[in-house]
């Protein structure tokens, strides 16, 4: 597994920032045919993301998992098919169920809002909304 590990100063980067680097990467891939770890590593060569164990796991989960993850956010869509769903939105509801289903340590309620956070930064309009409704009816399934 690939790893890049910086520091902001105190400690390693906040779960935030993991989070949404790692939305980058997982976005990132709907165009690049790549595995995570040249992902990764060509988005630290190029740019300023950085990467901690947690923001690589995520990149790493969700590619793995990701045909189980589509699954099911598909259950969890009303009236929605998964082809018709933003590839932005799409990479923000993929890290938020990975994070639900196979990290111990997350609660669902702060899953869903760092994922509401990213989908008014880089969705806006209805996607918060969207992204919440979905989230939520999943979270009250389990």
């Amino acid at each position: 597994m690939y790893n890049i590990l910086k520091r902001d100063g105190i400690g390693l980067l906040k779960r935030r920032d993991s989070r949404e680097n790692a939305f980058i990467i997982i976005f990132e891939s709907f165009f690049l045919n790549a595995p995570a770890d040249q992902l990764i590593k060509l988005s630290t060569n190029f740019s300023d993301l950085e990467f901690d164990s947690y923001s690589s796991n995520l990149v790493f989960g969700v590619l793995k998992h990701r045909d189980l993850l589509n699954k099911k956010i598909e259950i969890y869509l009303k009236n929605w098919e998964i082809k018709r769903i933003s590839q932005v939105l799409l990479a923000i509801l993929e890290i938020s169920f990975y994070e639900i289903l196979f990290v111990e340590d997350v609660d669902g309620p702060v899953s869903i809002n760092e994922a509401v956070e990213l989908s008014k930064k880089y969705f806006g309009g209805d996607g918060p909304a969207f992204v919440n409704g979905v989230l939520g009816n999943f979270l009250k399934s389990i």
